[in-house]
């Protein structure tokens, strides 16, 4: 018996590397077939990124129009609209990547029939949702430094020392909370199947009241405070704040606690909504429908 418990704490710490090996090995699959399915499509690969130039360079000759000086509202920014444009228009893109191809994926195995498959394996719910969204992911920040690189090479703008601590906390946050998004969107998909109104009506209030093209300062205060809901908001204030202005920590951090406060909330919540939707779909036997 003494053996025996001699060996316990080393078999538990065993197990623990045994789990940790498996979730890898199911992230590495995840991520492997997206990367192969995508890279079947190299047209569209190289077209995305060359849209990002001719996104950076439309947005670019429009800033031209506007003076330095000619509205105190991008002062907080820099007084520069295209580092205040670029920003938005760079890390937006991670709400739409987590909006609409998890969405896309959780359609796609409908209708090749694969959904059902995923779900009954001993992988968990969150798990899955977080391996779907791996590649693009890992390929929505490949954009966002292709965008910001670009915008600084080709285009001149101006980047001082980055408060790297707000910026990297901003945006991990910013990412788990526009997952919980996407995750809400995918129920939509999984119960109803086609049309998701969430998507679209969240994705265009986000683009329009974000503050991703303009500062949501010069909105009306009517309709002002559907801004201060948005995670979106306080998202491209904190990476702004910390890329642009390089502001001190203590700045950023209203805007990291707000960002912590949706992710709390909102991302057990898209989970529990998502099992309740499978549960649904199960119980009605449409898992599989399409």
């Amino acid at each position: 018996m003494k053996e025996l418990l001699k060996k316990l704490p080393l078999r538990k710490k065993v197990l623990g590397v045994d789990i940790m090996s498996a979730l890898i090995q199911k992230l590495y699959a995840f991520l492997k077939r997206d990367f192969l399915e995508e890279a079947s499509y190299k047209y569209s690969f190289i077209a995305s990124f060359f849209g990002i130039f001719l996104s950076s360079a439309t947005f670019f000759f429009i800033s031209k129009l506007i003076s330095p000086n000619s509205s105190s509202v991008l002062d907080p920014y820099g007084g520069d609209y295209f580092s205040f444009v670029i920003i938005g228009i760079a890390f937006s893109g991670l709400l739409a990547i987590f909006q609409e191809r998890l969405p896309a994926i959780i359609r796609q195995a409908q209708v090749t029939g694969t959904l059902e498959a995923i779900l009954v394996s001993r992988t968990s719910i969150p798990v899955i949702l977080f391996g779907s969204s791996l590649y693009y992911f890992l390929y929505s920040i490949a954009s966002t430094v292709f965008h910001l690189i670009l915008a600084v090479v080709v285009f001149g703008m101006q980047v001082e020392k980055i408060n790297w601590l707000g910026a990297v906390l901003t945006f991990i946050l910013t990412a788990l909370c526009f997952l919980s998004i996407g995750i809400l969107s995918a129920c939509f998909i999984l119960v109803y199947k086609k049309g998701n109104p969430f998507s679209w009506i969240y994705g265009s209030v986000s683009g329009l009241l974000g503050g991703v093209f303009f500062p949501i300062k010069i909105l009306p205060a009517w309709i002002k405070w559907i801004s201060y809901i948005l995670p979106i908001t306080y998202s491209l204030e904190g990476l702004r704040k910390s890329i642009i202005t390089t502001s001190p920590f203590s700045e950023i951090l209203p805007n990291i606690i707000a960002l912590s406060v949706f992710t709390v909330v909102f991302f057990p919540l898209s989970i529990y909504l998502f099992r309740m939707a499978l549960k649904k779909a199960k119980k009605d036997g449409t898992l599989t429908h399409y």
